[in-house]
């Protein structure tokens, strides 16, 4: 038990009662980590939920198993920039549907700026993808969480939500 809980360790997130929790869940290698997912590890009693997709991309890279070329995991992220642009456009129609009167003061001009701004920043991510895989692929999920369930919230809330996501991706295209 102590050397599968070692090879566990190597994970980043990972410590000593994790790593126990996981072997008596059945995860005791990392392909079994990896295999898991992120749904099998979410069962897992005392589990940070947002270290777990770290967490599986890392046991799938020391496992061997991130067989996927670097062209498939690009496009897979160029898939992911599109669907969490279709995102913004969603909120932007559904912003202005809903403030279609206070669109025209100071807080919505500043969430109309904002959106704007995002995509601007998702369009310069886009350009860069092949450069930054990983960096990016982390950036665009932090994004798309920080972009759920702003469309319900009011303009000012959706402004805030906006300028995090932007945050997230100009995240990527530093050095």
């Amino acid at each position: 038990m102590k050397q599968k809980m070692m090879e566990l360790k190597k994970l980043k997130g990972v410590g000593e009662v994790l790593s126990r929790r996981l072997v008596e869940a059945g995860l005791d290698t990392l392909a079994k980590v990896a295999a898991a997912g992120e749904d099998g590890l979410s069962k897992v009693a005392g589990i940070n939920q947002r270290a777990i997709r770290s967490i599986v991309s890392q046991a799938e890279e020391l496992a061997g198993g991130s067989e996927k070329g670097r062209a498939a995991k690009v496009e897979e992220l160029k898939h992911h920039a599109l669907s969490i642009k279709g995102q913004i456009q969603e909120i932007a129609r559904s912003v202005h549907d809903r403030f279609h009167r206070e669109m025209t003061g100071k807080t919505g001009k500043k969430a109309e700026k904002e959106i704007l701004k995002v995509i601007a920043s998702l369009e310069k991510v886009e350009g860069i993808l092949e450069k930054r895989v990983k960096r990016a692929g982390k950036g665009l999920c932090k994004a798309e969480k920080r972009l759920e369930g702003i469309a319900d919230s009011g303009l000012k809330g959706v402004g805030k939500g906006l300028k995090k996501a932007r945050k997230s991706l100009r995240r990527i295209l530093e050095n």
